[in-house]
Formats: structure tokens, C-alpha cells, sequence
């Protein structure tokens, strides 16, 4: 597997993006304190690498919301180096109610927190788009509450299908982020080489 050059710097993780990307480095994850940092991102695997690297230098939580944390990638990114993945705590939801509860339970500390693939359970249709509209108002307060200690970076994707609700609920979260990151792939960049 290839790993791009990576520079760790304060509190972030500047991982270089090759062809494609705006710029020669391009900060991924930035964990300051006193804010949140919402990360529109194509891809976890960056993010799964920029969290491996960010444990060289600090513990963290790893809110998964989407089954998106991929240990393997992890692993790899840390080279195999038990202490620092031994750095790395995750917790998993699988419903937009576990996730907004997992952000009410998560005390302040010195640590930083990545929410990974946060809306992922949000979009859920079976869930009436009035609670996951609640569920969501409330998480906002406990990103505003948890990003005032060690950092708060939140991860999220482009919902699949653009419906107005999941719409609706991904412009909310961006309008409510103070700061805010958007990594796309130029138009010709295809991710899956041919086969054939």
C-alpha cells in the first residue's frame, strides 16, 4: 500500500494528496481547541491514514457512524506499531440515536475526538426526518461542547442518494461548522483504474 508523505504539526495532520488536489499540502484533519472541524471527504482511507498518524502524537476517540473504520488500514498506516494503535479508542453506533448519544455521553477531556462518517445514520428513511432533524440540532450542541477541549474533527460524505431530506441534513451541518474542509476529485480522476 502506498502511504503519502505526511507532516504532523500542532494539533493536525497535513497528509499530501497528490495529483488531483489543490495545492502541494493539504491539511486533512485539524484538531484545534475552541471549535469543531467539519471534513467533507470522497474517501475514509485518507481520513483512516491521518487518524493513524495523528495517534503518533496524542491519544484519541473514534466516533465510527458509518462502519467506516477500517483497523487494517490503520495497522498498516501505523506500521504495525501496537502502541500506537493501543492510542487509538473507538466507539461504534449503528443508528442516528446511538451516535447523538454517543456525543451526549463523551466526557471533556484532554483528548481529541473524530466523529467518522457522521451523517451516514442520519440518512436513514426508516428514522422520520423530524427526529434525525432533532437528533441532529442536539448533536450540533455537544460538537460545540466536545470542540472546546482537546479538538473535535467531524467526517462526513455526500449522502449517495441527493433526496431533500438527506439534503437538507447535510447543508445544516455544513452551515453550522466553524470551520470547514471540502476535498473532491477533479472531473477526468478516476478511482478504480480499468481492468481491462
Amino acid at each position: 500500500m502506498h502511504i503519502p508523505p505526511i507532516r504532523c504539526e500542532g494539533n493536525g495532520v497535513f497528509l499530501f494528496q497528490g495529483p488531483g488536489y489543490a495545492g502541494d499540502m493539504t491539511q486533512l484533519l485539524e484538531l484545534r481547541s475552541k471549535q469543531w472541524n467539519l471534513l467533507v471527504a470522497p474517501f475514509p482511507k485518507r481520513v483512516l491514514i491521518a487518524i493513524a498518524h495523528l495517534a503518533h502524537l496524542t491519544p484519541l476517540t473514534v466516533l465510527d457512524c458509518g462502519r467506516r473504520f477500517d483497523s487494517s488500514t490503520v495497522a498498516r498506516a501505523a506500521r504495525g506499531r501496537q502502541e500506537i494503535i493501543d492510542r487509538i479508542h473507538v466507539q461504534r453506533s449503528f443508528t442516528c440515536f446511538e451516535a447523538a448519544k454517543l456525543l451526549e455521553q463523551k466526557r471533556l477531556e484532554a483528548t481529541p475526538v473524530v466523529a467518522l462518517d457522521f451523517l451516514s445514520t442520519f440518512y436513514d428513511e426508516n428514522v422520520k426526518i423530524a427526529a434525525r432533524k432533532f437528533l441532529l440540532e442536539n448533536s450540533l450542541h455537544h460538537f460545540r461542547r466536545l470542540g472546546r477541549c482537546a479538538g473535535l474533527a467531524v467526517s462526513v460524505y455526500a449522502p449517495a442518494k441527493m433526496d431533500d431530506d438527506s439534503t437538507a441534513l447535510f447543508e445544516r451541518l455544513q452551515s453550522a461548522a466553524p470551520a470547514l474542509s471540502v476535498y473532491v476529485l477533479p472531473e477526468n480522476a478516476n478511482p478504480q483504474p480499468n481492468l481491462f
